[in-house]
């Protein structure tokens, strides 16, 4: 009986391994300009060196009549120690005329995971940092107050009751703030308490007292350091 019991367990298991490393996952990618969203998604697309994008060569999106279109999300293959994920997702623009955007693309794709991707700017300050934390507290808003707008009539259906399963905060560009402190609290599975993540804090809050889950993870994705480590985090949870 015990046998029995064993290999009930392992089939289990193992089909919760297969459930996951084939089941489609659906991911948002959102964040203001120049941050990496573009990089992460051709990273997710081909792992490998990636080179910098020029500030000229951001993304943009065909407007039609007053309306900006919504990008195809594409397929990705996501490995890590064993561990496999396919995600759906899209890269969309973080100027803040594509803002609305990240909201159409949640609801009409009924998107599982957000991820919002900043760096080392917003805490530093200045008008690109106050934007990194502007976009983000535009999408807490969104979340919370459930103001999304609806492109057809199926999505205005799907969006009364729609809501992401978590939402992770990004530090992209690790490599420029990771320092001693940022190692320790890395160590010691900590890293939400970095300063880096200071800005947010009252939108985090927010989200919490929502009942809307979240993570916070480090990332540098133009040397593909963590990437698909804190994927699999994400799809996992």
């Amino acid at each position: 009986m015990v046998g029995g019991g064993s290999v009930l367990v392992g089939v289990a298991i193992y089909g919760q391994h297969l459930y996951n490393a084939w089941k489609p996952r659906k991911v948002g990618v959102y964040g203001t300009s120049m941050v990496g969203k573009t990089t992460l998604d051709r990273y997710m697309t081909t792992p490998g060196e990636m080179e910098e994008i020029a500030e000229d060569e951001r993304t943009e999106h065909f407007k039609l009549i007053t309306r900006y279109m919504l990008p195809k999300p594409t397929r990705k293959r996501i490995s890590w120690q064993g561990e496999k994920r396919v995600v759906y997702s899209a890269d969309i623009g973080g100027q803040e005329r594509f803002w609305n955007l990240w909201i159409d693309d949640m609801v009409a794709r009924q998107v599982e995971c957000v991820m919002y991707v900043f760096d080392d700017r917003a805490f530093a300050g200045g008008p690109e940092g106050a934007e990194q934390v502007a976009g983000f507290k535009y999408l807490v808003d969104r979340l919370i107050q459930r103001d999304y707008r609806y492109r057809t009539l199926r999505s205005r259906w799907k969006g009364k009751k729609y809501t992401p399963r978590m939402l992770m905060l990004v530090a992209n560009k690790a490599d420029r703030f990771f320092d001693k402190k940022a190692a320790e609290l890395w160590q010691q599975n900590r890293i939400g308490e970095h300063k880096i993540f200071d800005p947010f804090r009252d939108d985090l809050i927010r989200l919490q007292k929502a009942r809307l889950p979240t993570k916070r993870a480090f990332m540098a994705t133009r040397v593909g350091w963590n990437v698909e480590p804190t994927l699999v985090e994400l799809l996992t949870s």
